[in-house]
């Protein structure tokens, strides 16, 4: 695969997430707006916990699907991982379901919302299951090398969710009043949360329908031996998941509510809520670094089968660092336009965690790109060593500056962690797979697109804005604009050669 290729795809990735994530971003205001501020925090708090689920449950069987797929055996891999996959899933939903009411009597449950209310925890289980079941088709796809349907199965499972959201929240509470009582009175008959929650899972179910009649084409054969070496493989992935999870999601499903100082719990999950609300505006950050993820992956384990994929992998990651600074800029230059998503005016005090949390992603998102070293040479275990150590790190900071700083110490202590594993993949990495990065440009552009922006929120605290810095002046605006269009062309300057080999958009340059 060309990196022609990889960027069509990751365009195509690309395009579905950031529709998907957008459209699904339009409904945390409309969130904001029916639910409270505590009640928003509860579900934050259970969507933080879907992502450690999902982890056991996938247990690394998509990445060892890559990297054992080959195109001689790619039917009996696909067969031997989507039966694992189906038995354990299968398996674990149960004892979910046997254990429901001792998690939703739980300090945990209370803590999100599910005490009781039963039906809201089964229609969890049930995401995370068919979320589960629908790994392996879409590796399938993303190795197949078909971003057209995937994009597509994507599309339909985010327009499916919102579409049920808002026949339920919407549609629903306007028929009952005009006397249909066929439908649930949502309003007055039940928690508005269920109703999310079982939109999500109907959408979900909806995308495993339409993966059936691939699902239905597999070799339904079982090769046990083939099966450990997966497994050999993948399980060390787990501890790289779930440690990376505590620094993604742990913040607000257990540091948070855990260091906050106090016992109210309503207090604790309004924070919950505001910090939540406000880490969503690091969403375009995320969704180009999800986009790249969806394309690389399968391309990182066929380019190695190459002569020097070594120098295709830095190019690549100079490429991966350039578009990440400019989104970075992009976000924090204009956090006054970006702050219409919040709605409520009681969540921009949370503002000032955006631009850390766009930076603490940047490491992120260059720390997935720099495991592709331990994935290559088989040694996952080492990727679950160093995401044990930023864990550790993490509770230790969360614990030491959130009583301290509140929520903006979670967010400080987010980035320093991403940083940190950042720093150990790379020379852990450069021993093992050394990889010709080039290292003075990407610290050049990272620090550089820091300073831009520490640069103009000083002139707007001194200057442009002193009342409200994220107040919609004219002169803000125009200032951001500037410095922004300055970072970019200094972009194009250094990288003017690089950009000129680029397909679409390279011979515009040339």
């Amino acid at each position: 695969m060309s990196i022609k290729k990889l960027a069509g795809q990751t365009v195509y990735y690309g395009l579905s997430n950031i529709m998907s994530k957008l459209l699904n971003y339009f409904l945390t205001p409309f969130y904001l707006s029916i639910l409270t501020t505590a009640t928003f925090g509860e579900m934050s708090n259970v969507y933080a916990y879907i992502p450690f689920a999902n982890i056991v449950l996938t247990y690394g069987m998509e990445t060892a699907f890559f990297r054992f797929a080959k195109k001689d055996n790619e039917a009996h891999v696909l067969g031997t991982s989507t039966i694992s996959l189906l038995i354990s899933t299968l398996s674990i939903t149960v004892l979910l379901l046997l254990l429901r009411g001792t998690v939703i009597n739980s300090y945990a449950g209370e803590l999100a919302g599910l005490a009781g209310h039963p039906a809201f925890y089964t229609y969890v289980v049930f995401i995370m299951a068919f979320d589960a079941l629908t790994a392996i088709p879409y590796a399938q796809l993303r190795l197949e090398g078909r971003p057209v349907r995937y994009a597509i199965i994507r599309s339909v499972n985010i327009l499916a969710n919102i579409g049920f959201n808002v026949f339920f929240l919407v549609i629903c509470p306007k028929l009952y009043a005009a006397g249909h009582h066929w439908v649930p009175d949502v309003k007055n008959g039940g928690d508005q949360t269920g109703y999310i929650y079982l939109s999500n899972m109907l959408s979900s179910g909806l995308t495993l329908l339409m993966f059936l009649p691939q699902i239905f084409r597999i070799e339904w054969k079982f090769d046990a031996a083939l099966w450990k070496r997966m497994l050999q493989y993948a399980l060390p992935l787990i501890i790289v998941g779930m440690a990376g999870m505590v620094n993604e999601t742990f913040d607000r499903a257990w540091f948070l509510p855990q260091f906050l100082p106090g016992n109210d719990m309503e207090a604790k999950k309004e924070i919950i809520g505001l910090y939540s609300a406000n880490y969503k505006l690091a969403i375009l950050i995320t969704m180009f670094i999800q986009a790249f993820r969806l394309g690389a992956e399968p391309f990182f384990f066929k380019q190695a089968e190459g002569a020097n994929p070594q120098r295709v992998y830095a190019r690549i990651m100079k490429l991966f660092v350039v578009m990440l600074c400019i989104m970075f800029l992009f976000v924090s230059l204009y956090l006054n336009i970006w702050k219409w998503f919040l709605r409520a005016p009681y969540y921009y005090q949370g503002m000032k965690i955006v631009p850390v949390l766009l930076l603490a992603n940047m490491f992120l998102g260059i720390y997935y790109n720099l495991t592709i070293w331990f994935k290559l040479t088989d040694r996952t275990r080492t990727g679950a060593v160093i995401t044990l150590i930023t864990a550790v790190l993490a509770f230790l900071l969360n614990w030491w500056w959130i009583p301290v700083m509140g929520y903006y110490g979670a967010a400080l202590a987010t980035m320093v962690c991403y940083f940190v594993q950042m720093v150990i993949c790379y020379k852990w990495g450069q021993k093992h797979y050394p990889i010709p990065y080039h290292l003075p440009k990407l610290i050049t552009y990272v620090t550089l697109a820091v300073i831009t922006y520490y640069i103009f929120n000083w002139l707007n605290v001194k200057w442009l804005s002193p009342r409200d810095i994220y107040a919609l002046k004219p002169s803000s605006l125009i200032v951001a604009t500037i410095m922004f269009a300055g970072y970019c062309w200094f972009i194009f300057r250094m990288e003017k050669k690089e950009f000129a080999r680029l397909p679409f958009i390279g011979k515009y340059i040339r």
